[in-house]
């Protein structure tokens, strides 16, 4: 059987604001993976009139090309850096584009933050609708967090596979993870019947039930340290507090029945907007895709 060929990192590049945290993240994940940087730009398709298509598509091959020559310099010619650039709506183009790639790359603007907003509503559709991990980086990002990987682990069946993709990337970065489950109910009752011993005798039963059903995963690589945290909170909340020196927050989105709009949940949805580190975004149903390894590779 033939090997896998590697796939490289799809970074979407944008010419409306600085995605140089995206572009760190990106380099320092291809060269976890062995792998090359893809940079893609897409620009829109116009009809006739005074600005024709190929003015367009030379202002972003441009883009590419600028963006593509400083990483060549800054990484001394050592990262493969190919550049590709598509027409039609950004998040559609991107989905399409990372089917040849391991993992996609985005730069987001936090809420409250200057600048523009309209990257969420590109990351949101990407990460909810793309077949590989779609990573979401803040503006401004450095590499100078606690090495640290947090997950999000709900309830449900797929956690397991969320787990199991936050083991890889911690595995990759030679750091720990914290697995980490919230849970509350809808007000008043949460405090009414939760409040005081109850509810630590209720986070110890979820913190039973939670070990027994990652006992699979954790058990398959015994070289990532690994610590179960569970808390009385809203999920989002708690999600956001936790990456707060993180170096990378690991969440799952829902299954998609339908083809058309994001099916990320709202708890993923909050995080995508008020995470301080980057987020990854996995499907907890894996899809078969071959990628380069670790947690991109389905």
């Amino acid at each position: 059987m033939p090997e896998a060929q590697p796939v490289p990192v799809l970074v979407g590049v944008t010419d409306e604001e600085d995605v140089r945290g995206a572009l760190a993240f990106a380099v320092a994940e291809a060269a976890r993976r062995g792998v090359g940087i893809h940079l893609v730009h897409v620009t829109p398709t116009v009809p006739l009139g005074p600005v024709g298509q190929d003015e367009i598509d030379a202002t972003g091959r441009d883009l590419l090309e600028r963006v593509a020559r400083g990483l060549r310099t800054e990484r001394g010619g050592e990262l493969e850096v190919t550049t590709e650039l598509v027409h039609g709506s950004v998040a559609p183009a991107l989905v399409e584009a990372a089917v040849r790639t391991g993992m996609v790359v985005l730069q987001h603007q936090r809420m409250g933050r200057p600048g523009p907003v309209a990257t969420l509503s590109v990351t949101n559709p990407v990460a909810a609708l793309a077949g590989v991990p779609v990573v979401a980086v803040p503006a401004g990002w450095r590499e100078d967090r606690e090495d640290l990987v947090v997950v999000g682990a709900d309830d449900g069946a797929g956690a397991p596979a969320v787990v199991r993709a936050a083991l890889a990337e911690a595995r990759a970065r030679g750091c720990g993870v914290r697995v980490l489950n919230a849970w509350h109910y809808r007000d008043p009752y949460d405090e009414l019947v939760f409040d005081g011993p109850a509810g630590e005798a209720h986070s110890d039963e979820r913190r039973r039930l939670l070990t027994d059903r990652l006992a699979g995963v954790l058990t398959e690589d015994d070289g990532v340290p690994v610590e179960l945290v569970v808390v009385h909170d809203r999920a989002a909340d708690a999600l956001v507090r936790a990456c707060g020196r993180a170096s990378l927050l690991v969440v799952g989105r829902h299954r998609h029945t339908i083809p058309l709009g994001p099916h990320l949940g709202s708890v993923v949805r909050a995080v995508l907007r008020h995470a301080t580190c980057p987020v990854l975004v996995v499907d907890p149903v894996p899809r078969g895709v071959v990628g380069a390894g670790g947690a991109a590779t389905r």
